[in-house]
């Protein structure tokens, strides 16, 4: 994993509550497209993950950079799990000719920050 990789995923991770050590167990993501996020793609994908987290259930909250073509779309839904502090994001990104996505379960913590939590079966 280049550093550039590194970074990216340690910035999307630790804006959204992620710890390192979380970083580390999504180093699978290296063939994503995230993995080829610039600083200010993740910025963007950030700002929309952390609008879905809180926004209505089914509404594609939409992200793009000009300046590098990267976009994508995160989509928030229940809890499968019926947690009530928990909610499931679809992502979906692009990003140098690479697409890719998947479900992503996000647990509210009392700091009101929001966590990855494990991994949804979709």
């Amino acid at each position: 994993m280049t550093r550039m990789t590194a970074r990216t995923l340690v910035i999307a991770l630790s804006l959204l509550g992620g710890s390192l050590a979380q970083a580390a167990n999504m180093a699978f993501m290296v063939d994503q497209a995230m993995s080829r996020f610039s600083e200010k793609d993740a910025e963007f994908f950030n700002a929309a993950a952390a609008q879905a987290l809180t926004g209505k259930d089914g509404t594609d909250v939409r992200w793009s950079n000009p300046a590098t073509g990267a976009f994508g779309t995160v989509t928030p839904y229940p809890d499968p799990q019926k947690n009530p502090d928990c909610r499931e994001l679809h992502m979906v990104s692009v990003a140098e000719n690479v697409k890719s996505g998947g479900y992503y379960r996000f647990c509210k913590r009392s700091d009101g920050s929001w966590q990855p939590a494990v991994a949804t079966k979709r």
